[in-house]
């Protein structure tokens, strides 16, 4: 059985410029449609993503929020204080030990959440629409393992 070829420093470096011009504008893209879909809420899309995290992951505290983002903590009890004072979550202390905050979503949180995924999902129709089905499970699965390789090598 032969190894895979690794590929050449140029292959790479056009990769790199690929990757982040594309990245940086998935993102400016997101965050604007994000921020206009949700305007009328005064949600801005990095109180947006902390929203969906907490609706579609199984993540109930401030730190498994900062984790799965990969942002601070500071930046996530900012956005959560703006997001409790608007009625969006609810943050409690546990029972057994007070210092552990656990964070609820409202049913107008989810409401809001579900709404921009919504959005990020026609946005995400648009950017694969010249793509088959075939080539969409091969940028997801090469993404995956993307994702992996970099949250293993920042140790998360």
């Amino acid at each position: 059985m032969s190894r895979a070829k690794k590929p050449a420093s140029t292959d790479l470096k056009d990769l790199t410029r690929a990757f982040l011009h594309c990245s940086d504008h998935l993102h400016t893209l997101c965050r604007l449609e994000i921020n206009d879909r949700l305007a009328k809420q005064d949600i801005k899309y990095s109180q947006w993503l902390i929203l969906d995290c907490l609706n579609s992951h199984d993540i109930d505290s401030p730190s498994k929020v900062a984790s799965q983002l990969g942002m601070e903590r500071a930046t996530v009890s900012r956005s959560l204080d703006i997001l409790e004072s608007r009625g969006l979550v609810k943050r409690t202390h546990n029972t057994n030990d007070r210092r552990v905050v656990e964070i609820d979503v409202t049913a107008q949180g989810r409401k809001i959440a579900t709404m921009g995924a919504a959005r990020l999902e026609q946005v995400t129709q648009t950017v694969v629409a010249d793509m088959t089905t075939k080539d969409v499970k091969a940028v997801s699965s090469f993404l995956t393992t993307i994702r992996s390789n970099i949250l293993s090598k920042i140790g998360r």
